[in-house]
């Protein structure tokens, strides 16, 4: 390991915790969205760059071969207790042989690029846990014709939060390589996308960096237990160990867009509990109005329970998959909304509307790999919420009319919602996961079935509602997920917006 004097030539704080041992976090406050993660706030003052080369072991087409990775980050030399410590310019600098692509028949001048993923270990007072630094970006090189092929890879990764003092620890763990080829003549086959996975040799030190987190003045010296902790404490994610306690990792629901391919993954990853509320309107085209969801529902999720890397064109992408449902007194629901139109154009008529769930919500983020020239990762999420319709309570022109209880779209809607943002060194901007914000869908209101108590009313409800593009915008609140205390134990409400 080396360490380059700090900036502001001051040294390194001294002193060393006890041994790392890979039990849990002594605080990790982290949230993974598009294109990597949210960057942190921390003080870049007092910055040094740390460096480590590191000897792995990766498993190649032609069997097992030693690989030599040169780990670099700026690190702060101190940080304080609740302040976050951001982990700067990363890369990650090695050769493979050419034997990582095997043949490449037909390709006259091959071009590789695609990411990259180190499981870092991040240890405190002896404890600690597996943070990933994913979608470091590959950009495209050229395959020399012999000889080994230098790739670097480089992006932002997630913040650490101390709890407590004492020197925070990182450490290098597993390297997952994916890769692309294609020929910058045109010619011949693409190849499909090659994934390589290298383990650090277990005879080193992996340490990449100590960052000293000194004791507040009055503060009572920390003991031999755990550090404290805000929040839930994370387990040991190991690669083996997430695969035999999660399996599969689950499907999105949402399509990989066109014109991307998936390069690694998806990787299963332990998924966070979160909740927060979303409300907002939705259009009802034939009667020239729009339902109020002013209640707002109770979303209950789980993000990031797997992580792929894609390759759209020439850029890197990284596809993020969440799912959670609705809870509206235990039920998989929004509360009812109720809402007045003009049937017809003349007919006043009122009506109650319960939307619930068939099944649960998927979400996948798309986001950049690498940021745009104003620092910032944009993002695309997109959420499907297969639900169904009921009406009750309807009335016509002050006149209850009796739809009875099962007056319900005859076949499932698929409300597909879509928000836009950025993170980054600006901050956030638009939708994204974690702060909420606008999502926007154009649904089709199916046919109605089942409705009228006395009399067959399906074709009303059908001539005065069903109908395509639907203009809908829900708004949603910032979430209560770990590493967001804020917006913890309970988000603010959203307001519906048009």
């Amino acid at each position: 390991m080396r360490i380059r004097a700090p900036r502001d030539e001051r040294t390194e704080a001294e002193g060393r915790g006890p041994a790392r041992t890979t039990v849990r976090v002594a605080a990790v406050g982290v949230l993974a969205l598009v294109a990597g993660f949210m960057p942190g706030t921390g003080s870049a003052a007092d910055t040094r760059t740390a460096e480590a080369d590191i000897a792995y072991s990766c498993d190649l087409p032609s069997g097992t071969q030693p690989v030599a990775v040169h780990v670099e980050a700026d690190l702060p030399v101190s940080s304080g207790v609740g302040t976050e410590i951001q982990p700067q310019d990363v890369s990650l600098s090695f050769a493979l042989p050419r034997a990582a692509l095997a043949d490449l028949p037909g390709i006259e001048s091959p071009l590789v690029s695609g990411s990259a993923r180190l499981l870092t270990e991040v240890s405190q007072r002896g404890e600690g846990t597996e943070v990933p630094w994913q979608g470091l970006a590959i950009a495209e090189t050229a395959v020399p014709d012999t000889g080994d092929i230098a790739l670097r890879a480089t992006g932002e990764v997630p913040t650490i939060t101390p709890r407590s003092s004492g020197d925070v620890i990182f450490s290098a763990g597993q390297l997952d390589v994916g890769l692309t080829v294609r020929d910058a003549k045109g010619s011949g086959d693409v190849p499909s996308p090659r994934s390589v996975t290298c383990r650090a040799d277990p005879d080193q030190s992996a340490e990449l960096a100590s960052v000293a987190v000194p004791r507040p003045a009055g503060a009572t010296p920390p003991g031999g237990t755990s550090p404290e902790l805000s929040g839930d404490v994370l387990p040991d994610r190991s690669a083996t160990a997430r695969a035999d306690a999660d399996g599969p990792a689950p499907s999105a629901g949402v399509p990989v867009p066109d014109g991307c391919t998936v390069v690694t993954g998806p990787i299963p990853q332990v998924p966070k509990p979160a909740h927060g509320y979303m409300a907002g309107y939705s259009n009802v085209n034939k009667l020239d109005g729009a339902v109020k969801f002013k209640d707002p529902g109770h979303l209950r999720l789980n993000l990031n329970s797997s992580v792929s890397f894609l390759r759209c064109g020439t850029a890197m992408k990284s596809w993020l998959v969440s799912d959670g449902t609705l809870d509206y007194q235990g039920k998989p629901q929004m509360p009812p909304a109720e809402a007045t139109f003009l049937t017809f154009g003349f007919m006043p008529t009122t009506g109650k509307l319960e939307l619930s769930l068939e099944d649960r919500i998927s979400i996948a983020t798309m986001g950049d790999s690498v940021p745009d020239a104003n620092g910032q990762y944009k993002e695309t999420t997109t959420a499907v919420v297969p639900v169904s319709l009921r009406l009750y309570d309807v009335s016509v022109n002050g006149e209850p009319l009796d739809v009875g209880p099962n007056c319900r779209s005859a076949t499932p809607m698929q409300l597909e919602l879509v928000g836009q943002g950025e993170t980054g060194r600006q901050g956030s901007k638009g939708y994204t996961v974690k702060n909420g914000g606008p999502l926007i869908g154009y649904p089709d209101v199916p046919p109605f079935s089942g409705c009228g108590a006395t009399e067959d009313l399906d074709n009303l409800f059908i001539a005065s509602l069903s109908s395509p593009d639907n203009y809908t915008k829900m708004m949603q609140s910032p979430l209560c997920v770990e590493g967001a205390p804020a917006n913890c134990p309970e988000p603010q409400k959203p307001t519906p917006e048009r």
